[in-house]
């Protein structure tokens, strides 16, 4: 092992494996995304407050090398995911990824930090009570809205990860409609189950149902991989664990809004369910367009009905 993966691998040997000890929960959700993205097999178990990977003798070498690799650029200041076996998809992943962090900065340069007192955000904002009473869009202009400049580099940072894993697996339209699809549907569930006002922004949702799809498509690789239901007790459940734990660790702080954080992985679980385990359902290259164009242009149509509600 080389630089960062040096630094944390060779630790608490296990016979036949290679143990790699992420340096917090950011980075295990990274690397894991990494080892997938590459399909090398590896398992994940928790000692005291952190998160260990172990990664099989006979992949150490390859997921060692994909770790510099992805450690070099990420340093250099060119994140990317390993390239994964789809296709021509990968190459549409990074800019995917990519133009939906870009939409998020330029629309908060524009509107700037969520305020309640200026009409449009106020009609933007996932209030509970009001998206129960209908206002359906909310669920989906929150989604672009934050509450400041950490608040929304956070979100980027995790969608750039996540999200460019999610569209290498799926390909750029259905994995853009499954987070999208998977945010409102957060959103409108914190709302039904808000103890009462609630007024919510942010990406996060978005993030989180990213997550979710990740975890139930790892999953479902590795229990096709085994086929047999030990091997779906002993492993295919590992990366829905971890996301769970990932939940707990990295969305769960004091400011933060678990109930949309959990009810956006849990929705991004339902509906990558069924592209997981049936790829045979993931749509063709022009059904790809088709989708990517539809999931964009929600979000607008749902601005242009809280543009309306203002005037």
């Amino acid at each position: 092992m080389e630089n960062a993966v040096q630094n944390h691998a060779r630790h608490h040997q296990v016979a036949g494996e290679e143990t790699l000890l992420p340096a917090d929960a950011t980075q295990t959700l990274e690397w894991i995304t990494v080892l997938s993205a590459a399909r090398l097999d590896y398992r994940l178990s928790h000692e005291t407050d952190r998160w260990l990977i172990h990664v099989p003798d006979a992949h150490a070498e390859a997921a060692s090398a994909e770790l510099r690799a992805y450690e070099h650029e990420r340093a250099s200041g060119t994140l990317r995911f390993p390239a994964a076996r789809t296709g021509g998809r990968e190459r549409y992943a990074v800019w995917t990824a990519f133009w939906c962090a870009h939409a998020l900065v330029l629309l908060y340069l524009w509107l700037g930090p969520y305020d309640a007192a200026v009409p449009l955000l106020a009609a933007a904002g996932a209030d509970a009570e009001r998206i129960l009473a209908g206002e359906w869009w909310r669920t989906a202009t929150a989604l672009t809205l934050h509450a400041g400049w950490p608040h929304l580099l956070g979100n980027v940072l995790f969608l750039v990860c996540v999200g460019q894993a999610v569209f290498r697996a799926l390909g750029r339209g259905l994995g853009l409609t499954l987070l999208v699809a998977g945010g409102m549907i957060g959103n409108w569930l914190a709302a039904m189950t808000a103890a009462g006002p609630r007024v919510a922004v942010g990406a996060s949702t978005l993030c989180f149902a990213a997550l979710g799809v990740m975890s139930v498509l790892q999953s479902a690789e590795l229990y096709r991989r085994e086929r047999e239901w030990r091997a779906l007790w002993k492993r295919a459940w590992i990366p829905m664990a971890a996301g769970v734990a990932l939940l707990g660790m990295i969305g769960a702080g004091p400011q933060s809004d678990l109930a949309a954080h959990a009810f956006g992985f849990a929705a991004g679980t339902v509906v990558g369910a069924p592209f997981a385990l049936r790829p045979a359902l993931r749509p063709s290259e022009s059904g790809q367009w088709i989708l990517a164009a539809t999931a964009a242009l929600v979000p607008a149509f749902a601005w242009s009905m809280a543009w309306m509600q203002t005037g």
